[in-house]
């Protein structure tokens, strides 16, 4: 093992508790969650762990929201042969025309591919739960310019969609998660 290589994470036991709920109150909070992203970094060979914290409030909304405006692929009219999978499945019996969507077309794969970053990118500024400064210490309120900050930290596209899917998860159950709450 290498000297220079410190173990400063202890494997973590899953905590659930069960709570019976016997009435909503409006005002109250008891569907936002929060939660830490670990984050790997390696600095001349050793390994960091950042702890970043992170919340779920406002994520369905602005998911729901941004499906709303996904990118459409575009239709397009082909031949369908009966003797084909597609032709047995619809039940044809002789050749005919058919509509269908286009998954494949250029400009629907890159409005799709920026629509998808877009969300990424949404989803990691409502769900990180600490303050994006500038160099002069102001908390930064502008979203193009919270991006730019995190780049130039050095956030990888890697880091990037840990984080934002840390944040997704943090109202999703894993299997392991399961396997802890039914065992």
């Amino acid at each position: 093992m290498n000297d220079n290589l410190k173990q400063t994470e202890k494997e973590e036991k899953i905590v659930i508790e069960k709570i019976d709920v016997t009435e909503f109150m409006e005002g109250d909070s008891i569907f936002s969650s929060n939660g830490i992203s670990r984050v790997k970094v390696t600095k001349n060979g050793i390994i960091k762990i950042l702890n970043v914290p992170i919340q779920s409030t406002g994520v369905s909304d602005l998911i729901d929201t941004f499906k709303e405006k996904e990118p459409k692929p575009p239709k397009v009219q082909s031949w369908v042969n009966p003797e084909s999978d597609i032709g047995k499945a619809l039940g044809i019996t002789k050749k005919n025309a058919a509509w269908h969507f286009d998954f494949t077309d250029e400009k629907y794969l890159k409005a799709k591919e920026e629509h998808d970053s877009d969300l990424g990118m949404a989803i990691l500024m409502k769900g990180l739960a600490v303050d994006i400064k500038n160099k002069s210490g102001a908390v930064e309120i502008d979203f193009k310019k919270k991006i730019e900050i995190l780049k130039s930290m050095g956030m990888s596209g890697e880091q990037f969609s840990q984080i934002v899917g840390d944040i997704q998860s943090l109202t999703k159950w894993t299997q392991e998660e399961n396997e802890s709450f039914l065992g």
